[in-house]
């Protein structure tokens, strides 16, 4: 199967890949709350996701590297996906939203073997391109996933967004199972283009992660994380609760924190980069991000909620998809899924720090402090930006 034939149906299976995650997340904090949970084990909820991804994202790209296979790890997290949703579905408590989201955590690790397989698609000059692209299509599947998300929420009850996350991620199995990948064998292995050995898989490992970009980008991708998981996937929808949102609005509210990516995205890879460099958009991109969400909890209406959502998530998405062409834009091919497993990995560490952070600080001082807080945290990836130099 040609690229130009493989690429339309990866972009598809990703698109629903992000589906089967994202459909009923605006609705994690508020439907934990109503089973129950206070706003301490909001934060462990929320911020499961991210702690299981810091567990496995990097020995799960470790691993696939020493295969030399990235499928197999898709369909793995796919299957992750659509089992993390069925069990709130049928088994509904705080507890069982606790492992369902840790479980989804551990679905969304196989995004480094997305991401690798994606930028085997394309020459290595093109990498930003193809994070654009790829990014884009995420950024489409969870917009579709929060607008099904929201009707089914809002007609059906809340549970139903769960079970179409379910069926949403067994379509994606079928797709996924077509999905062709190049995979280097080891008798076919050159010298441009080894296969890690058992022997020396960690101390390659060892060699890649020194690298002075991707720590710096992934110390990065910390604070970005940081700020999307306590605000966006966190706890703005507490906030739209507030401000009397119904189900419907709390999908459209997360349509508005992925809407700006499906353009943002290949156009920061692309036409941005280009006009403006990768320094001035990060600051940019963390300044927007930052200020949005230490604005959150002053908007008085939930149109201004909205307007604060689309310009913080603008800026997450810019950042981002820098981020994530940085971090392995100067790694061989055949060791690019360490360097995103690491990447990624160290992520997780935001991903999981911002609701955990944000519910402790919620619960003893209240949201409007725990949101102007974790929009600093923006602020220093913009002086970090600034002051810092990287290759």
């Amino acid at each position: 199967m040609t690229n130009s034939k493989r690429i339309p149906l990866f972009y598809i299976t990703t698109s629903l890949y992000w589906f089967a995650l994202y459909t009923y997340v605006p609705y994690v904090s508020p439907y934990g709350e109503s089973l129950g949970a206070d706003m301490r084990l909001l934060g462990l909820i929320v911020g499961a996701y991210g702690f299981m991804q810091m567990i496995v994202r990097f020995p799960l790209g470790l691993l696939s590297d020493y295969l030399g296979r990235r499928k197999v790890f898709i369909l793995a997290g796919i299957g992750f996906a659509s089992l993390s949703a069925f069990l709130v579905f049928f088994f509904p408590s705080p507890y069982m939203l606790l492992i369902s989201r840790a479980l989804g955590g551990v679905a969304a690790s196989s995004w480094v073997a997305f991401s690798v397989m994606n930028a085997s698609y394309y020459k290595p000059e093109e990498t930003a391109k193809s994070v654009g692209y790829i990014n884009a299509s995420n950024s489409l599947g969870t917009l579709v996933a929060l607008l099904v998300g929201g009707f089914a929420a809002q007609r059906l009850g809340v549970p139903y967004a769960f079970l179409l996350a379910g069926i949403g991620g067994l379509v994606a199995l079928a797709m996924g199972a077509w999905v062709k990948e190049t995979r280097i064998k080891k008798e076919e292995a050159t010298e441009d283009q080894p296969v890690l050995k058992l022997s020396t898989n960690w101390a390659s490992a060892f060699n890649v992660i020194r690298n002075r970009q991707l720590l710096y980008v992934s110390l990065l991708g910390v604070f970005i994380q940081f700020v999307r998981f306590a605000s966006q996937f966190g706890f703005t929808p507490l906030a739209a609760v507030s401000l009397g949102a119904s189900p419907f609005q709390l999908g459209l509210l997360g349509v508005l924190s992925v809407l700006p990516g499906v353009f943002i995205s290949p156009l920061t890879g692309t036409v941005l980069l280009k006009k403006f460099g990768e320094r001035k958009l990060l600051v940019v991109g963390f300044a927007l991000a930052g200020l949005s969400c230490a604005m959150i909890p002053f908007s008085q209406s939930l149109w201004q909620l909205f307007a604060v959502q689309v310009i913080g998530s603008a800026g997450m998405s810019m950042v981002f998809t820098l981020l994530m062409g940085l971090c392995i834009r100067d790694v061989s091919p055949e060791r690019r899924a360490t360097a995103m497993g690491f990447f990624q990995a160290v992520y997780g560490l935001g991903m999981f720090l911002g609701p955990f952070v944000m519910g402790w600080m919620g619960h003893g001082f209240g949201l409007t402090a725990a949101f102007v807080a974790a929009g600093m945290v923006g602020i220093v990836g913009v002086v970090m930006v600034s002051v810092v130099r990287f290759n």
